[in-house]
């Protein structure tokens, strides 16, 4: 059996993956508040999207 010439070898293959792990985290600032008229509302898109006791 032949050489296989499209054959990578290994290294050289993950050499350009590899990512060190210090470059891997990310670092976030502290979180920001959410502004004083936020709502806590579960569903903002749905406009009464469930249906109601009989299914409407």
């Amino acid at each position: 059996m032949t050489d296989n010439r499209y054959r990578v070898p290994e290294d050289a293959f993950l050499a350009g993956v590899r990512v060190p792990v210090e470059e891997q985290v990310e670092v976030q600032a502290e979180p920001v508040p959410p502004p004083a008229d936020w709502r806590a509302d579960p569903v903002p898109w749905a406009d009464g999207g469930s249906g109601d006791v009989d299914g409407d």
